[in-house]
């Protein structure tokens, strides 16, 4: 299931994170996916990118939860871009929990990006730069489809 994903970081859980069932929030789970979305795109579409000009905007977001994560969990998240579409792109997560030396699949999560321009307040092609770094980035995205 991982053999495609090489981006990965480490989440720590904080005593935050959890709700009154001990466990982490459902809701936390998007900023784990962002944390790691934010990452994967500074390290390999825009490593000098000045943030304020970053140029898109989180369309969707889709999460299976699979397992729960708990405070003392090793967790880390992988992500991959899966399409490439003319305007946009989408991201897919898969976050791992490890505890007693067993790891399993906790979650699943999908995010679409849109290029946009925040002067002009409208989208744009996904630049040609971001394109060209992903492909060469993820070897296994062969197919591009359009919008």
């Amino acid at each position: 299931m991982l053999e495609n994903f090489r981006h990965c970081i480490s989440i720590e859980v904080r005593f935050g994170d959890l709700d009154a069932m001990g466990h982490v929030n459902n809701a936390k789970y998007l900023t784990y996916l962002e944390t790691a979305r934010i990452r994967y795109v500074h390290e390999v579409c825009a490593p000098h990118t000045n943030w304020s000009e970053l140029g898109m905007i989180l369309a969707k977001v889709v999460i299976e939860y699979k397992a729960p994560l708990l405070y003392d969990d090793q967790v880390e998240l992988y992500t991959r871009v899966s399409r490439i579409g003319n305007k946009s792109f989408e991201i897919e997560h898969v976050v791992m929990r490890t505890a007693d030396d067993q790891s399993e699949v906790a979650a699943l999560g999908t995010t679409t990006l849109v290029s946009y321009d925040y002067q002009q307040k409208r989208t744009i092609p996904v630049p040609d730069s971001w394109r060209e770094r992903i492909l060469a980035y993820e070897p296994a995205l062969s197919t591009l489809t359009n919008e």
